[in-house]
């Protein structure tokens, strides 16, 4: 049986991973970049289990993260998400569901892509198999200054701006469960993956 990560490493690398995803996550929001990348759907071997990514903007159940797109498109140009504040809590010191053979402890050494049992029992030690919350708060602002145009998507809301010619704004909760993204921890990983994968969002306009 593997050592599990000391509560010190999971705090560590909950808050390590949050701050990445936090900052990484909003600035392609914000730039209207995809966002398939930071979702459980992007994984195989997730989504075989099956872990679907559950996605609920203000209440409303969003079926997949293609929808979630096409309702921040809604919204119109020039809004701007910005995050005031984050907490990030771990939750699982070894979260395994959808785990490749490869990266179980039981499974085979032999494998081209299996690490092998000390490097697995390390990783698992080292806190790469936390699964976190992160609970977010900000402002979402609708448009430029001088800008006539009005939010219509998901988060829009009665925000008000604060002079004549400011775009309409207001506060934002939004809550997030990630987990380890497996094929970003198998050998030869594509780069660019992302460690964690989004499993659980639900976005609250204040």
């Amino acid at each position: 049986m593997a050592t599990l990560p000391s509560l010190d490493t999971q705090a560590r690398v909950a808050s390590d991973a949050a701050q990445a995803f936090v900052t990484h996550y909003y600035e392609s929001l914000n730039k209207r970049q995809p966002l398939a990348q930071y979702y459980a759907s992007t994984s195989t071997h997730l989504s075989s289990v099956p872990v679907k990514p559950d996605i609920s903007i203000n209440g409303q159940v969003v079926e997949s993260v293609a929808a979630y797109e096409a309702l921040l498109d809604a919204q119109g140009k020039n809004v701007q998400y910005t995050v005031a504040s984050f907490d990030a809590q771990p939750v699982s010191p070894n979260y395994a569901l959808g785990c490749p053979d490869a990266l179980a402890l039981s499974g085979s050494d032999t494998s081209s892509n299996a690490p092998g049992r000390s490097k697995v029992a390390k990783s698992i030690k080292d806190g790469d198999r936390v699964s976190f919350t992160v609970q977010v708060s900000g402002v979402v602002r609708y448009g430029k200054a001088g800008d006539d145009s009005a939010a219509t998507g998901p988060s829009a809301g009665p925000g008000s701006g604060p002079g004549d010619g400011e775009p309409p704004e207001m506060g934002f909760n939004e809550a997030w469960l990630l987990v380890p993204h497996w094929e970003a921890l198998g050998r030869n990983a594509s780069r660019g993956l992302k460690e964690w994968v989004v499993v659980s969002q639900n976005f609250r306009a204040l």
